[in-house]
Parts: C-alpha cells; structure tokens; sequence
C-alpha cells in the first residue's frame, strides 16, 4: 500500500468525522474503487456527515461492484437523515442495482422530503423499462415541487421511452407551466420537435434570472446523449437564445459564453460533453447569482446534479423550489 492510501485508510479508520469526510471526498477525486472495502463500514456511522459522504462515494466508486454495494445503498433509503436518503438515491443513479427499482417509484410519491424525491427522480432515469408511469405521474402533479417534477420529465427525456404523440401531449399540457414548462420544451426538442426552439426564445425573453439560470443549465443538458438530431443544424438560433439571457443578466455571461463560443459541430460532438458539464457544474452558482453554491466548490459534482447543487443547501426554501 503507498503512502498516501495508507494515509487514507487511516482516516478512514480513526473514528473522527473530519478525517473521514475529508477522506473519503479524497478518494472521489482519485477515483478510486479498491477503497469501497475500507469505505461500507462508515454506512454505519453515528454522523451524519460521514454516512451522507459514504454514500456518495459509494456511488462514484462502486458502480463496478453493484451486487455488493447496492444492497447497502438499498438500506440506506431509509435512514432516519433526508441527506444520506438522499446521497443513496443519487448513487443507485449510478449504480444502477436494478432490485432497488421498486423502492425508488414508492419513494418518488411517499420519500416526506422533496429534496430526496427529486434525487429519486433522478436516479430513475438511469432504469429505463421501469417506473415510467410513475414518473408521468410526478410531472402531472402540480402540488409537487417543481424541482421534482423538473427531474422526473428530465428522466423520461434521457430513458428516450416518451412517444412523439405523449410528449405532445405533455407539451400541450405544460408547456406553459411556471414550473416546469421550459423543461418540457427542452425534452420535446431532444426529441426532435424543432418547433420548441421559437417558444423557448421568446419565453427565455421575459424570463427572470432564476428561470434564465435555469435554462441556461438546460441547455448544457443537450450536450448529453441522446443528443438531438438537430442540434447542429439549430446552434445558431441557440446561441441567439443564449445572447438573449446575456445580456439581460450579466452575471450569466461567463457561463453563456462557454457554451455559446462553441462553434456546431462541437456541440454536437458527444465526445466532449464531459467538459460541457463541468462548465455547466463550475459556472451555475454564477449564472444564478449564488456565490455560495456547492457548484463552484468541486468538479466532482455528479454530471446531472446542476440543479441540485444549489437545492441540498435551500431544502427548506419555497415548495416550489424556485
């Protein structure tokens, strides 16, 4: 064992909540999976912080290994804390243990926190096949919160299992929703309606700068798969999109003009749609005016967690999470 993993596991080991969490946020940046033996037994710890941390490093380093760490994620849905709750739903995200399915679409409706349902939301996006009734049901529901119904419909975006007839339908139904409508427009677009595009412009001209944040964030979303089809062909009438929210809100600038200086054919290139959520994950405390987001503290963020960067440290802000 080298020096510095012997220097880990000894804090892993020494019982101090400081040393573990520094630890194990350590190893998320090393990326390294031979530690999850070393990182389990903190599932149980008597701290929050180390068994909330535990729980994401699960996620980022043991998705090779899921028959093992997906029972212990499984168990940690429900923990007594709405933060390891949620950093467990997070991970089967990416670890994708499928016998944890049917626990997630129960706790999309019954989780008490809606910070927690959003990260189930989440998460059901990576169990395509499964939950997608559910999933429908979140984003009609309009006593949800709509950073949950925001990620359900995203879900169903990226699972790609949406007829052309039912996000139509949905777009129909909500597209002007306050809550949720710009998302819907953003999914209908990934999948192929390039109609959305007018509307999206002329709402992204009245937006405010919460909203505007917000779209801009999902807009960095269509650099992940499925990409549209006609993402290149429409980069100019994007980037227009994007000058729009720039010069209204100037502090969107620097996260504008990362995605807008991307000439077509790079932001159809799904080979770099890594850096663009990187961009997207670095500049969204920006683009909101939130200096103090988690966002800009690490580039460990999960890819799709944009949104909730800012969200785990408002859980107790307006019902609607806006």
């Amino acid at each position: 064992m080298d020096g510095g993993s012997s220097r880990l596991n000894s804090a892993l080991m020494s019982g101090d909540p400081d040393r573990q969490v520094d630890a194990l946020i350590e190893l998320i940046k090393l990326g390294d999976g031979s530690a999850i033996a070393d990182i389990l037994p903190l599932v149980e710890s008597g701290d929050v912080a180390v068994r909330s941390e535990a729980a994401r490093a699960i996620g980022f380093l043991g998705a090779a290994q899921d028959s093992v760490v997906g029972p212990v994620l499984l168990r940690m849905l429900s923990d007594s804390d709405e933060m390891v709750r949620n950093e467990a739903a997070e991970s089967l995200g990416l670890v994708r243990y499928s016998p944890a399915v049917g626990v997630l679409v129960d706790l999309l409706r019954a989780d008490p926190s809606w910070l927690v349902r959003a990260s189930v939301a989440e998460a059901l996006g990576s169990y395509p096949g499964h939950g997608a009734a559910a999933l429908v049901e979140c984003v009609r529901d309009t006593d949800e919160y709509g950073a949950v119904r925001r990620y359900a419909i995203d879900s169903l975006g990226r699972r790609g299992e949406l007829t052309r007839s039912e996000i139509s339908a949905l777009t129909e139904e909500f597209g002007r929703d306050e809550e949720i409508g710009p998302k819907v427009r953003i999914v209908a677009y990934r999948m192929g309606d390039q109609s959305q595009l007018a509307e999206i412009s002329r709402e992204a001209a009245q937006m405010d700068q919460e909203d505007s944040a917000r779209l801009l964030n999902d807009i960095e979303y269509l650099l992940s798969p499925p990409v549209p089809p006609t993402l290149s062909e429409d980069s100019a009438r994007i980037k227009s999109i994007l000058d729009v929210v720039a010069m209204r809100w100037p502090l969107s600038e620097r996260h504008v003009r990362n995605i807008r200086d991307k000439p077509a054919e790079v932001i159809a290139d799904r080979s770099l749609r890594q850096l663009g959520r990187r961009f997207a994950t670095a500049h969204a405390a920006t683009a909101s005016g939130d200096m103090s987001s988690p966002s800009t503290l690490s580039m460990t963020t999960r890819p799709t967690q944009i949104e909730r960067s800012t969200r785990s440290v408002n859980a107790s802000a307006s019902p609607h999470g806006r």
